[in-house]
């Protein structure tokens, strides 16, 4: 983006209301986002005007958000610990969420802090990456963090703050020739680079990781990820497509914020880092965790509940079935393309989705409708969402559907 007439280099919220302000309302006014449901039966919901849909937008890909053990634990408050202690965690954390942490650090094989959202996450650690404290324990560096031209919008909104402290550039998006010409022109103006991407990437398409863990040794420079879609439903542990790629403990290298809401199916989210030292800074100077509260005490003990599933193979069955459903999509859409159960139809032409997404609807599905400024103008998509608990007959109906869709926007 260019800088706006104000000296804005990374955002102009005026000029992205201005032209998308009519697609939003467009899209309220047809349901089509910003939509209260009624009700909830697994998989279908019912709209504000009576409509029973099937729904392909939550991302609890193996439905654990309605698993009985988890429900069954969201409702374990009791006297002791009541509904919440509104302090801030550099103050009092309850034993069940020190509990949680361990259980997840040994999961995950690192140092695991958990937060209300992986937004929240991001607001805590990402200045102190910026500000160079992060990479070697008593010693400051100037840093370089690189944003994948698709990282997340919760990464990308921090692009002015973390500016403040560090140089900020953007690559294509996944073009590892590009990240090492940026990684060698930060060390030539003595600065240590970090790259910034997402696991699986929120509009389809997954991260190169083994390579560009490989790059990253070769060239030493640190990679910042956000596997929020990938965590429980990628490894033998659910470890996330990220750590699936790593033997052993979490590389000094490696900062990975996750999710616990949307494979995990809890609520909240969280980061695992290597070191006690630099779990230690971020507990103290990550502004969420100095200064806001933590998760809900419900979502705690739900969060426990899924790492038993974890352990019990209860995460690795729904992984199959997650698999299962994604293939027979795949097949049906005539594509074949790496596993993720986030799938986009290209559409184009913003108005055309909109009129895709409003059909949809009338016959019975419910999916994302994605346009500027969430994706590039000109290039509207139909995102869905795919999860363990879709039955093989959702999936079929929506695929014709969406065939249809295809034929008719083609």
């Amino acid at each position: 983006m260019k800088p706006s007439a104000g000296g804005a280099k990374h955002r102009n919220t005026p000029f992205v209301i201005k032209e998308s302000s009519d697609r939003f309302n467009r899209a309220v006014q047809s349901n089509l986002m910003q939509v209260t449901i009624k009700g909830r039966n697994g998989k279908h919901v019912l709209l504000p005007d009576g409509r029973d849909v099937v729904e392909f937008v939550n991302c609890s890909y193996l439905g654990l958000d309605v698993h009985p053990s988890v429900i069954e634990a969201s409702k374990s408050v009791d006297e002791t610990w009541g509904m919440n202690f509104c302090c801030a965690r550099s103050r009092f954390s309850i034993e069940p969420q020190r509990e949680l942490e361990e259980e997840l650090s040994e999961l995950y094989r690192g140092r695991v802090i958990t937060f209300p959202s992986t937004t929240a996450a991001h607001i805590s650690v990402m200045p102190l990456l910026a500000s160079g404290v992060l990479v070697d324990e008593d010693t400051t560096h100037r840093m370089c963090l690189i944003f994948d031209q698709f990282a997340h919008s919760s990464m990308q909104y921090l692009k002015p703050v973390v500016a403040a402290e560090a140089t900020v550039e953007t690559v294509r998006h996944n073009a590892l020739d590009d990240l090492a010409q940026q990684v060698r022109q930060a060390r030539e103006r003595g600065e240590v680079p970090v790259y910034i991407a997402d696991g699986i990437y929120s509009m389809g398409g997954l991260c190169p990781v083994r390579e560009l863990l490989d790059l990253a040794e070769r060239l030493d420079f640190s990679v910042y990820i956000d596997d929020a879609h990938g965590m429980t439903i990628f490894g033998d542990r659910g470890e996330g497509v990220v750590l699936s790629e790593v033997e052993g403990d979490v590389p000094d290298r490696l900062i990975l914020t996750y999710s616990l809401s949307k494979g995990f199916g809890a609520y909240g989210g969280g980061l695992l880092v290597a070191g006690e030292w630099r779990e230690r800074l971020i507990r103290s100077y990550g502004q969420i965790y100095a200064f806001s509260a933590a998760q809900t005490f419900q979502a705690v003990h739900a969060c426990r509940a899924v790492v038993g599933l974890h352990r019990d193979g209860t995460v690795q069955q729904l992984q199959g079935a997650l698999r299962e459903r994604v293939t027979l999509f795949d097949e049906l859409m005539g594509q074949q393309l790496p596993f993720s159960p986030i799938r986009m139809v290209p559409i184009g032409g913003e108005e055309d989705a909109l009129r895709a997404g409003e059909w949809l609807l009338d016959e019975g599905y419910y999916v994302s409708v994605v346009f500027f400024p969430i994706v590039r103008r000109g290039a509207a998509q139909l995102r869905v969402c795919l999860a363990a608990n879709h039955t093989p007959d959702d999936i079929r109906g929506l695929t014709a559907a969406l065939r249809r869709v295809r034929t008719s926007s083609a």
